[in-house]
């Protein structure tokens, strides 16, 4: 009797964490989904004649309707979705590098509220000394204060790099730019240095670096942290005490420029992370034969290690090509090499890490990487649950349904 009240109360406390609702169906018919990490899920729905170019969004979250409802019309398609966790605004982007100097865009923040508008980069980046035509576009990435751009500039007569950022901010739209480095061809060819990477933000502190093992203070990352007003908050060298770890080649993974523009190839000898104010190093062990991916975090002046993924366990008949995405349960990872295409997620508790085939639908459903439960469902994980979505209903005329599961 025992037994059956004890799996009585089991199955009426499943019961009562899983809870279902639907979101009405709307006079134009749903047609996607992507996520807001932290925020929900956005439906989103348009005309299927296409007669309108109004594009329409609806946030789901932990609510048993939706939290408010908006539109955007975008001039032309594609455009680029940017996000980025524990940022309060997304972009949608009708063009990464500038047009006639100018970036076009609709801003959503999260509260519902969308501005459309256009920026002009070219004046504030002439201030440096440069020609924003000549230069090339390395990442575009949102932070919770500005839009931010990555710039590298090539001095063919010199044979010098420099590396620029731009930083458009949410509420004014105001526009500065800075000189993150520069760094000779001759460094990096050599292995003595990487190219500049953008490598996270916390609140408005918004972070570079670039890598060097030639320095007065041996190897390691020279980290420079700006504001969204674009003024230096401080510099740091971060030491690499790291042994047996392998150059590999970087990837754009997320939705951000890098993803989107397919370009970055740069070799690095570790990814440094800047995430909720504290440093993430993650390098590729190759110790007794093996390709073992590793994350630590700074602890004072050390690094500790905090988890750990075996990759391979005989040597790798390719290089390995690694994109990275830092959420605030897990960094996760692109990983191409022998295996294919993968995601893996390095838990920052140090818990069992995740690993799944990589598909183009986990870059606007970061949450997918970290959640093992309900495969086959778009999942979003937020504060108090997760919110599972069969993605099947899209494109009927019928109404939405979610399970939203509580922790």
């Amino acid at each position: 009797m025992k037994k059956v009240l004890f799996l009585l109360a089991v199955f009426c406390t499943a019961i009562a964490s899983a809870q279902k609702f639907t979101i009405v169906k709307t006079t134009q018919p749903f047609y996607d989904i992507i996520e807001w990490k932290g925020m929900g899920a956005l439906l989103l729905s348009k005309d299927p004649s296409g007669n309108s170019n109004q594009i329409y969004l609806t946030l789901v979250g932990e609510q048993d309707k939706s939290i408010w409802e908006q539109r955007f019309a975008p001039q032309k398609l594609p455009y680029y979705y940017i996000s980025s966790e524990n940022a309060r605004y997304v972009y949608f982007l009708r063009n990464l590098n500038p047009e006639s100097g100018k970036i076009y865009f609709d801003q959503l923040n999260s509260a519902g509220n969308v501005k459309n508008t256009s920026v002009t980069l070219t004046s504030v980046i002439k201030t440096l000394g440069y020609d924003a035509f000549e230069l090339e576009l390395k990442n575009v990435i949102v932070t919770d204060k500005a839009l931010v751009h990555h710039f590298r500039h090539f001095d063919k007569k010199e044979k010098v790099y420099t590396e620029i950022a731009t930083f458009i901010t949410h509420h004014n739209m105001l526009v500065y730019a800075v000189e993150l480095g520069k760094i000779k061809e001759e460094e990096i060819k050599a292995g003595r240095s990487n190219h500049f990477q953008y490598v996270g933000f916390s609140g408005d502190e918004i972070c570079f670096a670039d890598y060097s093992s030639g320095s007065k203070s041996g190897k390691g990352w020279n980290a420079v942290i700006f504001n969204s007003k674009g003024q230096e908050q401080r510099r740091v060298f971060l030491k690499n005490k790291a042994s047996n770890h392998t150059v590999f080649s970087t990837t754009g993974f997320g939705t951000n420029g890098a993803h989107y523009l397919g370009t970055e190839k740069d070799q690095q000898n570790g990814l440094l992370s800047f995430h909720n104010g504290k440093f993430y190093f993650t390098t590729l062990n190759t110790a007794d034969g093996k390709q073992v991916l590793e994350l630590h975090q700074l602890d004072g002046d050390d690094w500790k290690k905090i988890n750990n993924y075996t990759i391979s366990s005989s040597a790798p008949k390719k290089g390995l090509t690694i994109g990275i995405y830092p959420l605030n349960e897990a960094l996760t990872f692109k990983l191409s090499g022998d295996n294919g295409n993968q995601t893996l997620a390095l838990f920052l508790d140090g818990s069992t890490p995740i690993v799944n085939n990589f598909t183009e639908s986990v870059i606007y459903n970061p949450s997918r990487s970290i959640i093992s439960d309900k495969k086959e469902f778009f999942a979003v994980t937020l504060p108090s649950g997760n919110l599972f979505f069969d993605k099947s209903q899209l494109k009927t005329a019928t109404d939405m349904e979610f399970e939203f599961i509580k922790k």
